[in-house]
């Protein structure tokens, strides 16, 4: 199990004076949390750049307690507040970046459905919003519109710092020695609820815009959402098309030698991680105990 690769999941880091605000998402991570968490990764674990520990995977070669760590969607503060954490522990990471937003400046999708319910000014009992996990991004975007422009006025300072995505200026400033990016679709539409040719073209912007913007292949992509039944055969299609090495699922689990290289595991970390339970994520400990759980209950 000691050489078995474990991809950690984040996505935002929040100052700690935010934590506790409806409108942060329960999947960010504070500043002061994280950097407890680098602190024991940089004791108890191995930490690579991912496209190097896939390589390392399939070649067998992979140190033991290896970990990758990754930041879905492309938010600013990874480079703002988690990159210099990473720079303080010489740590790697790759961006998944949803390429859409990164040019348009636009929130994503996500955050303006969670934003627009938390407005108390909104009545959305007559226009309600599309769920977000079931519908096109089409759709999805068409029932925001309505609400969005009243709701964006009304943002604070410390939330669109905290919530705004990347500009594709400061992904090109970025350090490439540690930071690497990779795709995560255009729009970060659930691509099963897309057509296979808005699939095709979804994958295919992201990587060859994440190309354009780094200067470099891109080799490595992160399925929206990535559950069962999110993502097919269509898709890793078009991923080999593309050239991508590796993708990661939203599945939870670690990865071995003989684990499929377009549907890698990881464990998301969040704010309900205090210590204990991130040391159960990086050892295992608690994905055995999930698995010892349910021999038992069957």
């Amino acid at each position: 199990d000691a050489r078995r690769l474990r991809i950690l999941c984040y996505h935002g880091i929040c100052e700690d004076r935010l934590a506790k605000e409806a409108w942060v998402p329960l999947y960010f991570v504070t500043r002061s949390a994280f950097e407890k968490q680098l602190q024991y990764l940089r004791r108890n674990a191995h930490v690579l750049p991912l496209e190097e520990a896939v390589a390392r995977l399939r070649s067998g070669t992979l140190p033991a307690r290896c970990v990758c760590l990754t930041f879905d969607d492309g938010y600013a503060n990874n480079l703002d507040v988690a990159y210099p954490l990473l720079r303080k522990f010489d740590m790697p990471a790759t961006i998944f970046l949803s390429t859409a937003y990164m040019e348009s400046g636009e929130f994503f999708p996500f955050l303006k459905l969670k934003l627009i319910r938390l407005d108390g000014t909104v009545d959305l009992a007559a226009s309600p919003l599309a769920d977000y996990k079931s519908t096109s991004i089409d759709e999805v975007e068409r029932t925001a519109a309505r609400w969005w422009k009243h709701v964006e006025k009304r943002l604070t300072s410390d939330q669109i710092r905290t919530l705004r995505p990347l500009q594709v200026e400061e992904i090109q400033r970025a350090d490439s020695k540690l930071i690497d990016f990779g795709a995560h679709s255009h729009t970060h539409c659930i691509l099963k609820n897309e057509s296979d040719q808005r699939r095709r073209e979804e994958i295919q912007a992201s990587i060859r815009k994440v190309a354009q913007w780094t200067g470099r292949a891109c080799r490595l992509f992160s399925y929206p959402n990535g559950q069962r039944g999110d993502f097919g055969e269509l898709d890793r299609q078009a991923l080999r098309a593309e050239g991508i090495q590796a993708a990661v699922t939203g599945i939870g689990g670690a990865n071995s030698r003989r684990s499929e290289m377009l549907e890698l595991r990881h464990y998301p970390v969040a704010l309900y991680h205090d210590d204990v339970s991130f040391r159960a994520e990086v050892t295992g400990f608690r994905s055995a105990l999930l698995a010892a759980t349910r021999g038992l209950a069957s």
